[in-house]
């Protein structure tokens, strides 16, 4: 059984798409749960999730928690604006979701962002793979942290103090089965990592305060550069992928 996890907040723009691609793997919806934090003053992301589940009763795990301790911000169209009080609050989110997962004891946990596409309908079954191989403990796909260009991919390195601070190399093995230090957005993981992880407050993002403690505790990280994930920041940025495909998708995949 799959468990997927995603904080979410004004999204129902996408979460259909977001739906629409997880329906389409190969691996079977009946196997996949649900969970899910949200925000007390939106309601549209909320009735959204509530009708989707209504067309899929077959889905036994399927849970929505109102965070109504905690602020909550939409990002401004196609970019991303963090401060260390949104950090923290999305460090309180994903735990608490992981808490979850560890309670529920699913087969693996994948955390995937609301505004990340599974086009490649084998998404889900190959990063399983790689985890039930032995050789990675957790791993991402490919995407980009910004609307255009291929300068931040979802991946960071540290420096060599290690934990404290971190980067992005010049050039990544883009297309293959990488080891990473770092990381983000879309992570599959095993069993024992999610049982034994936590994320924790980092500068540079949450990520990266998990990546730190897996790295702590010897987990191997990997990145599946080979699968490539659309990372879709906003309504307009929706609309051009839509009609127009990701321009990306062709840059690292010629």
């Amino acid at each position: 059984m799959l468990l997927v996890g995603c904080p979410v907040y004004k999204r129902e723009w996408i979460l259909p798409y977001w739906f629409a691609c997880i329906e389409k793997q190969t691996y079977g919806i009946d196997n996949i749960g649900f969970i899910f934090e949200l925000a007390k003053d939106d309601k549209e992301t909320f009735d959204l999730l509530i009708k989707w589940k209504k067309v899929h009763p077959k889905v036994n795990i399927f849970d929505l928690e109102i965070r109504d301790d905690l602020s909550h911000h939409a990002h401004e169209e196609g970019s991303r604006r963090w401060t260390f009080s949104k950090y923290e609050n999305m460090v309180s989110m994903r735990n608490s979701l992981l808490d979850k997962a560890k309670k529920i004891q699913p087969d693996f946990y994948y955390s995937l962002d609301s505004d990340i596409l599974l086009t490649n309908p084998n998404t889900i079954d190959l990063l399983m793979s790689h985890i039930i191989s032995g050789k990675a403990d957790a791993v991402n796909t490919l995407m980009y942290m910004t609307p255009f260009g291929t300068q931040y991919p979802s991946v960071m390195s540290w420096h060599e103090s290690g934990g404290e601070k971190a980067y992005r190399e010049t050039e990544y093995p883009i297309g293959d089965f990488f080891k990473a230090d770092i990381i983000m957005a879309g992570k599959m993981m095993s069993k024992e990592v999610y049982n034994n992880s936590k994320y924790k407050f980092h500068p540079q993002g949450e990520d990266l305060g998990w990546s730190a403690d897996c790295k702590d505790k010897g987990y191997n990280l990997y990145c599946a550069s080979y699968i490539y994930t659309p990372h879709i920041m906003g309504r307009e940025e929706l609309k051009k992928f839509l009609s127009q495909g990701d321009e990306r998708n062709n840059l690292v995949f010629k």
